[in-house]
């Protein structure tokens, strides 16, 4: 299977991609789970954008398409609709994939694409991105060869990380404990609440994550890949988290449907 992440970060690209292989692995046919962690290529492929970064980069889509030359993206309205925030952006994301689509690998562009993902942090307009990238998606759907899943991280990818923390040790039940009473609420089964830009804020998602981690990255990077995936969907449900675990089984897991193990 053949991916194409349009993500912001870096760490946006691995914690999405770990849980697509989490996804794929448990509700996937049995030699997934076999293959994926020793041979990860045997099972999926991430293809990189023009300069070998692992991922698309959001914020250098103009680029992208200044580099296929006359490509044009349509500048309209979707079904008759004024685009909501983020509905162009993704709408170029997609004609991006289709142009390189169309120019083959004899022009160095890409042979197949199986799927696309768009992992895009909501900030404080979840509905109207939420809604943007629906109406991107509804479009593309009519032409696009490749299948199309959405993961909107509310407010922030740091609200996934939060969704799987669970205390380690003494010292971290206790970091959790203060900032339990400090904000007034769970930071892990409510990351959504925690919506402050600024990141020395007491509402900060990703102050609490440095508090709790310690700002260890491979602590942070446990969060996501040790966790049952019911936990995850159910503290996840309002950070977007569930919405993005169920699009990747219901999207990228039937893929498999009629493959076996080789």
């Amino acid at each position: 299977m053949r991916l194409l992440a349009f993500c912001e970060a870096a760490a946006d690209f691995r914690t999405a991609t770990s849980l697509v292989d989490r996804v794929l692995r448990d509700e996937g046919p049995t030699w997934i789970a076999d293959v994926v962690d020793p041979y990860p290529e045997a099972v999926r492929e991430w293809l990189n954008d023009p300069h070998g970064k692992s991922f698309f980069d959001i914020h250098r889509l103009t680029e992208y398409t200044k580099q296929l030359g006359n490509m044009r993206v349509p500048q309209g309205y979707f079904d008759g609709k004024p685009g909501a925030p983020g509905a162009l952006m993704a709408r170029t994301a997609f004609h991006i994939v289709r142009e390189m689509l169309k120019r083959g690998p004899s022009a160095g562009r890409l042979e197949t694409v199986d799927a696309v993902l768009i992992v895009w942090d909501m900030d404080d307009q979840g509905d109207g991105r939420r809604q943007g990238l629906a109406q991107a998606r509804a479009e593309a759907s009519r032409w696009a060869p490749f299948r199309i899943v959405l993961g909107c991280p509310d407010p922030m990818r740091e609200a996934w990380v939060l969704a799987g923390f669970e205390p380690a040790s003494d010292e971290e039940r206790a970091r959790l404990d203060e900032l339990r009473r400090e904000l007034g609420f769970s930071p892990c089964e409510e990351a959504h609440r925690l919506d402050a830009k600024d990141e020395q804020a007491k509402r900060s998602a990703k102050r609490v994550v440095r508090l709790l981690t310690g700002d260890d990255a491979a602590r942070e990077e446990r969060c996501w890949t040790e966790p049952p995936m019911d936990r995850l969907r159910a503290r996840g449900a309002g950070s977007g988290l569930g919405a993005f675990l169920d699009e990747v089984k219901n999207d990228l897991v039937p893929l498999f449907r009629f493959q076996t193990r080789q």
